[in-house]
């Protein structure tokens, strides 16, 4: 028991412990300006491949502006501020999925503060955030595809750009229709997330060359399922 304690203490990297803990109480305690400038010392030093998680570093901050300060929520982004400093600094050996998770944590969180803030009805200002964060979750999945498909990411360009663009119109649509539906924020946002799920989960393997029918058709059933069980259990506020 004592050497696996060691062993897992051994590959805990405690210096971007100690630099996710330095960005979390910052945000907690700081102003944002203040917070803002040393959580660029701390994404960038060590200067090292500094544009690979660049996107999920700039939605993070982008969060962190949204998000009210609170105990709870600074844990959480200082995890994930650790866990982009891992796939970062090559410290990690599966960075594919690690970086997936990011992208939907980061993905879920901007969905959840967009629908806690507009789950009131469509207008103007609804239409128009929509749209930014429709190109925010466009730019995660474009992150995504580009560091977990290095090697094919130069030959797969063309198709790979028209596939953000037109993920991009449709996660904008699903947006909107998400503000049409009769439910708290969090099973709007839900709802939507499941439908970004499917993008990040199928996309890359369409444009990269590993999509198969038994994939889609499992991924297709998978999420389907969850939406009846999110759907049945809603409260709806017909």
């Amino acid at each position: 028991m004592e050497a696996k304690l060691r062993s897992i203490l051994k590959r805990i990297h405690w210096s971007l412990v100690l630099r996710a803990a330095v960005f979390a109480l910052a945000w907690l305690w700081l102003p944002f300006w203040v917070f803002f400038l040393l959580s660029f010392y701390l994404y960038l030093i060590p200067f090292f491949r500094p544009g690979k998680l660049a996107i999920p570093f700039s939605a993070l901050l982008l969060l962190t502006f949204i998000q009210p300060p609170g105990a709870l929520v600074a844990l959480v982004f200082g995890a994930m501020f650790y866990a982009i400093l891992l796939i970062k600094d090559l410290l990690l050996i599966d960075r594919r999925s690690a970086h997936e998770l990011i992208t939907l944590a980061l993905s879920f969180l901007l969905l959840r503060d967009f629908y806690m803030k507009f789950n009131e009805g469509i207008g103007g200002p609804a239409l128009f955030y929509s749209f930014l964060t429709a190109v925010v979750l466009g730019l995660l999945m474009l992150s995504y595809m580009g560091s977990s498909h290095e090697d094919d990411a130069a030959i797969a360009w063309p198709m790979e750009r028209t596939a953000i663009w037109l993920s991009f119109l449709f996660l904008w649509q699903i947006l909107i229709a998400g503000l049409f539906l009769p439910l708290d924020f969090i099973y709007q946002s839900v709802v939507v997330f499941l439908v970004v799920v499917l993008l990040i989960d199928l996309v890359p393997e369409h444009i990269f060359g590993g999509l198969s029918k038994t994939k889609t058709l499992m991924a297709a059933s998978v999420i389907f399922a969850l939406f009846v069980i999110v759907l049945g259990s809603a409260r709806w506020g017909l």
